[in-house]
C-alpha cells in the first residue's frame, strides 16, 4: 500500500492509494463536522446536514443523486459520527469520473432548500424513532452519556427528538459554511485510479471551492464512574459495561486493541466463550474499544433474559477482574496478534476499507499509516505494554454500567469487581 498526498489549489488535501490489481474505485470526503462539534441548541445538526445533502443541488435533484451511482452498479452513500462526517462513492474504474463530479456537486452545491428540510426532519424524527425501539442502540447511548457526562462525546450522534424538532434551516446552512470549507476537508480516493489522474480530475471538480476554517480538537474528555439505567418493556436486558480507554494515536493503542479481543473479539474470546458457550446465557457477546482524537472508552456488551441480567453482569466484571489480577497468557497475546493482523490485512483488500482507514486516520491525526507500520506496531506490542494498559484502564473506581430492560441492576458494579 502505497499513498501519495497532494494539496489542491482550492486547498484541500488529497490522498490517493493506487490499487491497480482492482475493478474498484472508492471515493470519500471526510469533513471534520460532527456531534462533538455541537452545542447543545444545535445536536443533532451535523447528522442532520449529512441526510441534507442528498436532497438536491443545482445541478442535481434528490432522484438524480440516488440514482447516479445505482445506474452503473456503484454505491454513494454517507455517516455522522462523534468528530467527522464522511461521504463515500464506490464503482468500477470507469466510472471514477461520475463518482468525483457526484460527490464533489453534493458537497459544494446542495441547496438546504425549505421544503426538504421540512420533510428530511420528520425522516429523522422517525430514524430516532426506530433506535428508540432497539434496547441495544439505547444502552449504548446510555454509556456514552453516562462514562462522559460533561463532555460533547457524550450525546448521541443524532440529536434529540426536541433539538432536531427545533433546529431551524438557517442554523442548518450556516453549519454548512462554516464546516464544509476545503480546510477543514481530506478527499481519500482507493483503488485503480493513477493518483496525478485522479488529482486532475479532483482539481477540475474543486475548482473555485473556498474556506479556510478549520475545526479544532475537541476537549481532553473528563469522565465519570456510574450505573444508569433504563427502563424499557423489553424479552432481554441489555447490558453494557466498560471503561474509560485509549484515544486514537495513543502509543497504547494497538496494546488495547489486542486486550478488547482476547476479552470479545470473536467467538473463540473469553467473554463468548464463558457468556454463551459454558453458561448459555446470551446470543452474543463482545467487547470492543472505541478510539477518539481526544479519548475512547472499553465495552463489554451482551444481553440475556431479565431473570438472568445480574447473573450476566457478574460474569461479565469477573471477566475483566480476572484480567486485572491475572493478566494473559503468552498464548492469546500471540493468537489475537495473528487475528488482528490477519483482519487488518485482509481488510487492506477492498478500496472501500482502504478509503475509509486513510480518510479517517489523516483527518483526526494528519498523518498517513502504512499498513506495515501498522502490523509493526501492533506485533511489537509487549507482555509488559498490555499489563500496563490493563493496569491503566480495569479499575473499581473507573467502570461504568449501563443497562435497559424492564429491571434495574440491583448491586453496585464495584462489588463485582
Amino acid at each position: 500500500m502505497t499513498t501519495e498526498k497532494f494539496v489542491l489549489s482550492c486547498g484541500m488535501e488529497m490522498l490517493v492509494d493506487y490499487m491497480p490489481h482492482l475493478r474498484s474505485v472508492a471515493s470519500g470526503l471526510w469533513v471534520k463536522c460532527g456531534s462533538v462539534y455541537e452545542d447543545p441548541s444545535l445536536a443533532g445538526a451535523s447528522h442532520f446536514l449529512e441526510h441534507m445533502l442528498f436532497k438536491g443541488t443545482s445541478h442535481r435533484n434528490s432522484l438524480q443523486i440516488a440514482s447516479e451511482m445505482e445506474e452503473v452498479g456503484g454505491v454513494l452513500n454517507a455517516f455522522t459520527g462523534k468528530e467527522h462526517t464522511c461521504f463515500y462513492a464506490r464503482s468500477l474504474d470507469e466510472h471514477f469520473s461520475r463518482q468525483l463530479d457526484l460527490l464533489a456537486d453534493m458537497y459544494r452545491n446542495s441547496l438546504l432548500l425549505e421544503e426538504e428540510f421540512a420533510r428530511e426532519k420528520n425522516v429523522i424524527i422517525e430514524e430516532i424513532n426506530m433506535y428508540e425501539d432497539s434496547p441495544d442502540e439505547v444502552a449504548m447511548d446510555l454509556f456514552t452519556g453516562t462514562i462522559f457526562p460533561r463532555h460533547p462525546y457524550g450525546p448521541p450522534i443524532s440529536g434529540t427528538l426536541e433539538s432536531v424538532r427545533n433546529l431551524t434551516s438557517d442554523q442548518l446552512r450556516q453549519h454548512y459554511h462554516k464546516f464544509y470549507t476545503p480546510a477543514n476537508t481530506v478527499l481519500s480516493i482507493a483503488g485503480n485510479i493513477e493518483p496525478m489522474l485522479a488529482k486532475e480530475m479532483a482539481e477540475e471538480k474543486f475548482s473555485g471551492f473556498k474556506g479556510k476554517w478549520q475545526a479544532p480538537d475537541p476537549p481532553i474528555p473528563q469522565t465519570a464512574s456510574a450505573t444508569a439505567y433504563i427502563h424499557k418493556d423489553t424479552e432481554q436486558s441489555h447490558i453494557c459495561l466498560g471503561f474509560p480507554g485509549i484515544p486514537l494515536g495513543d502509543d497504547d493503542y494497538y496494546a488495547a486493541a489486542i486486550l478488547a479481543n482476547i476479552l470479545g473479539g470473536g467467538a473463540s474470546s473469553r467473554l463468548f466463550q464463558e457468556v454463551r458457550e459454558k453458561r448459555g446465557l446470551a446470543y452474543s457477546a463482545y467487547c470492543y474499544q472505541e478510539a477518539y482524537v481526544k479519548g475512547g472508552y472499553l465495552m463489554a456488551y451482551a444481553a440475556t433474559a431479565p431473570a438472568r441480567a445480574e447473573e450476566l453482569t457478574k460474569v461479565i466484571a469477573q471477566q475483566f477482574s480476572l484480567i486485572a489480577d491475572k493478566g494473559l497468557t503468552e498464548k492469546e497475546i500471540r493468537q489475537s496478534k495473528d487475528q488482528l493482523k490477519g483482519g487488518l490485512l485482509l481488510s487492506m483488500e477492498s478500496s472501500a476499507n482502504v478509503m475509509s482507514k486513510l480518510g479517517r486516520t489523516y483527518l483526526s491525526l494528519g498523518k498517513v499509516y502504512d499498513q506495515d507500520e501498522i502490523v509493526n506496531k501492533l506485533m511489537n506490542v509487549t507482555a509488559d505494554d498490555i499489563e500496563k494498559v490493563i493496569k491503566g484502564l480495569i479499575k473499581k473506581d473507573a467502570v461504568v454500567l449501563a443497562q435497559v430492560g424492564p429491571n434495574e441492576p440491583t448491586r453496585d458494579i464495584r462489588e463485582l469487581l
